[in-house]
């Protein structure tokens, strides 16, 4: 009983300290045009490059009043409320995966992780 406790105690900080909000990076950049509203994309990317790797998720972004100007499957990006907006339905971004979301606005919306799950990964 001990020993489990122990490995578990000295597991779970190994598993937090390899994976962080830190291992996702986001870019922007504008990538057109449409009906004369500037269309951007977005994409965020798991950087996280540790031997076993490290899956992220429930990846939500702040996005302020997030709109588009064209529909987008609110299962690769949702507004749940002001300023917090959910990445592919929650779904885990593995290791060196990227995520890419275009919209069209007037003006870019400031997007950083707010908040992240670390799915430990099996041993």
């Amino acid at each position: 009983m001990l020993l489990v406790l122990f490995a578990f105690v000295f597991y779970l900080p190994q598993v937090q300290a390899d994976c962080s909000i830190w291992n996702l990076k986001v870019h922007q950049e504008q990538k057109g045009w449409l009906r004369g509203i500037p269309v951007y994309q977005v994409s965020v990317l798991n950087t996280c490059f540790i031997p076993n790797g490290c899956t992220l998720g429930n990846i939500h972004l702040t996005c302020g009043d997030f709109n588009t100007s064209f529909p987008i499957n609110p299962a690769i990006l949702r507004r749940l409320s002001f300023n917090d907006c959910l990445l592919w339905d929650g779904a885990p971004l593995p290791t060196a995966i990227a995520a890419y979301v275009e919209y069209a606005h007037s003006e870019p919306y400031p997007m950083t992780i707010s908040s992240v799950t670390c799915i430990p990964q099996d041993p």
